[in-house]
Formats: structure tokens, sequence, C-alpha cells
């Protein structure tokens, strides 16, 4: 076939940087380097005081966010004539677009359907907030993950057994918390295990494209002190608790460094569940708000620990690795699946003693941090190598639908 023009619809974009950004700037820059013609498409403004990411980027209209359904149904418009004057093959749509609950972005797959020769998919990151909790009681009920998963698939079928076929698509997928809602082409998703419950039925083609690990960063910005413990986005489902358990651990003189994201009101809860300990009291604990190189905070510390609860992948587990910090992560399918057997794994929602007796095992044996540290840096080799192979075949996937 002809070659693919492929454009990535992502409201947000660098410089904003969470999972879902950072995904598709790599998905996108990784393609460049394989001289496919691929590009944002963002209502994201650039930064003059801000990593903006690659160049690659089209940043369209005003500045809207997805809780904006005005703005947002504006900017849908503009990005609808865009992709028809650019002649794109293929349009993938970025989360939080694809979220079932933000109904009005039918609009926007409705504009894009109507434009023809162009295949319309979706990215799939998370799983949503019902299907969490169903696999999280699942899991409670049998104590496996995996017969968690089963019991849960076979529930989804069982559902669409029960539901007439033109049903299926909007009554269905919206309980599952699907993309499918939108009726797409095609899914391109970040983990079989998050690509695993949105279509039981099989009905779309599937494709998995891990997170890309982006060149890292040499260049030191910033001269951190170092600590013995850093931790990231002290958010309730990111584990915060277990990271205040830490701080407020009054047996260890610990020295922490705490990555605070920008999520508001959650991120003052955490600084209100920790500013009694000692370890605050004593000047032990760094809040740092922003770091221009995530790189030099894996530097600057001894240990990476990563409690959260559930993630479509789990890259801020990855990428201390890269610079020989062992890792520490909560037994969670999609973690798993992007740490390996690289990183100390502690059963899901166990006691934080566990978390501490773990860290401090790691601190006074020598001989297992480096063993640790080395499983990491492998890894690291491995994912690399993966990577190149599934961008490859993401683009004979595209080609070929």
């Amino acid at each position: 076939m002809d070659r693919v023009k492929i454009g990535v619809v992502s409201i947000y974009w660098p410089p904003h940087f969470g999972g879902a950004e950072k995904y598709v700037h790599a998905m996108v820059d990784g393609l460049v380097k394989r001289d496919v013609d691929a590009s944002g498409i963002t209502a994201t403004p650039a930064r003059d005081d801000r990593d903006n990411g690659i160049e690659n980027v089209h940043r369209i209209g005003v500045e809207t966010h997805c809780w904006d359904k005005k703005g947002c149904e504006t900017w849908f418009k503009e990005v609808a004539v865009h992709v028809q004057n650019e002649g794109y093959t293929h349009i993938l749509v970025n989360s939080p677009l694809t979220r079932a609950y933000y109904g009005f972005c039918e609009k926007l797959f409705i504009s894009l359907k109507s434009i023809p020769n162009v295949k319309i998919g979706v990215v799939h990151h998370d799983l949503g907030l019902r299907i969490r909790l169903l696999l999280e009681n699942f899991y409670a009920e049998f104590g496996d993950w995996e017969k968690a998963a089963k019991h849960l698939e076979d529930e989804q079928r069982l559902y669409c057994d029960n539901k007439s076929s033109i049903f299926i698509n909007k009554d269905a997928y919206h309980a599952f918390d699907s993309p499918l809602y939108f009726e797409p082409d095609f899914v391109v998703g970040n983990t079989e295990w998050s690509c695993r419950f949105i279509d039981p039925l099989n009905t779309i083609p599937h494709y998995i494209l891990h997170p890309i690990l982006e060149e890292l960063n040499t260049s030191k910005s910033e001269k951190l002190e170092k600590v013995n413990i850093t931790m990231l986005n002290p958010l309730f489902h990111k584990g915060r608790s277990y990271m205040a358990d830490f701080i407020n651990d009054y047996n260890h003189k610990w020295t922490y460094r705490v990555l605070l994201g920008s999520y508001g009101g959650q991120k003052q809860d955490f600084l209100r569940m920790i500013k009694d300990s000692w370890a605050v009291r004593d000047g032990r604990v760094d809040i740092v708000k922003y770091v221009q190189n995530i790189e030099d905070a894996y530097d600057a510390t001894d240990i990476f620990i990563y409690p959260s609860r559930y993630e479509g992948y789990g890259m801020a587990a990855v990428e201390p690795m890269f610079r020989g910090v062992p890792v520490l992560v909560q037994d969670y399918p999609a973690i798993i699946e992007a740490v390996g057997d690289a990183a100390i794994v502690i059963p899901y929602n166990t006691d934080s003693g566990e978390w501490i007796e773990e860290v401090e095992d790691l601190l006074l044996d020598d001989e297992k941090y480096e063993e640790i540290k080395e499983k990491g840096l492998e890894h690291t080799k491995t994912l690399l190598l993966r990577q190149d192979e599934e961008i490859g075949s993401l683009i004979r996937f595209l080609e070929e639908l």
C-alpha cells in the first residue's frame, strides 16, 4: 500500500508529562525515527520554561481541558478540519478523549469517521474504575490475579451474550469503561493486561505497543543531594499511604525525596499526612514540585519505591533502572508486565511494615543491592530490544488494516 501518514490526537502533550502524554509522544518520535510521516495533534501550547518534546506536533486552537465540554467541542471541529486538510491515513485518539464517561467525545469520532480513507483508532492505557474494582474484588476472593482476570472475562462474555447486538457497542462497552464505546477501527494498547478487558468478543484488531523508553538525558541540570529513598506522585491510587508510612516511621533515620507532580488537593492531603513526622522536623524530607531532568532525581537516590495500586503499565518503575537504582513495586499485573523479575515485588495490599523491612534489608545488604541493580540494568537492555521490534510491527499492523 501507499505510505502511511499517522496523526495522534491528544488533548494533552508535552510540556504535560503524564503517562498518556509521554506514551504518545514517544510513539510519534519512534515512528518518525523509522521514517514514518507521523505527528501529534494537540490543544496544549508550548511553554518557554519547560521541555516541549519533539517538533513533530501540530498545536491547534486554544488550550482546553477534557472537563470543558464546550471548549473541547470547538477544538474537535478544528481537529477535523486539520485531519481532512493534511491527508492522514491513520488517526489515533489518545486518552482521556477515549473514556466512555466523556460521552461528548463521540462528536470527535463522528467527525473523524466522516473523513474518507482514514482509519480511526484509539490508544488505550488504563482500565476504568468499574473494571478495576471488579478485579480487586475478585482478587480478594481468589487471591490470584490470573484467576480474577478469567472470572471477569467470563462475566463480561455472559453480559454480552445477554444483550442484543444493537446494544453491545454502547451499553456493554460503557459498562466496561471501554474505548470501543466510540466504535473505533482498531486499538493500540500499552499492555496486554490493560487491553484484556475492553473487547470481550474480539471484534476489532488490537496491537500492543509497550511504552517506549525515550533516550535518557545525560546532561546534568540540577545538583540534588543524595537521599536514601525517592518516591513519586503521592496520590491515593499511587500508594501514598505507603509513602507516608515510610516518612512517619520513627525507627529509621532515612532521607527521602518526594516528587510531587501536580494534582492539587491530593498533594495537600499527602503533606498533611506527614507534617508531624520526625523526618520532616529533622529536615530529612525533600519535597520537590518539578525537576527538569528526572534522571537527576534517580542519580541522587539509593532506592526508588513505587507502591502504586494500579497502572496502565508502570513506566515510572522502569525508568530508575536505567540509572542503576533498585526499585520496589506492588504486585499488580500491568506493573509486573513492565518490570519483569528485575524489581523487588511486594504482595498486593500488604502491610507497610513489609515495605520498610525490604528497604532496610536492601540498604544493609550490599550484595543483594548490587544484584537488584544489575537485574534492572539488564532488564532495560531487553526492553530496548523489544521496543525496536514492536515499533516495526506497529508500522506493519497499521499498513495492513
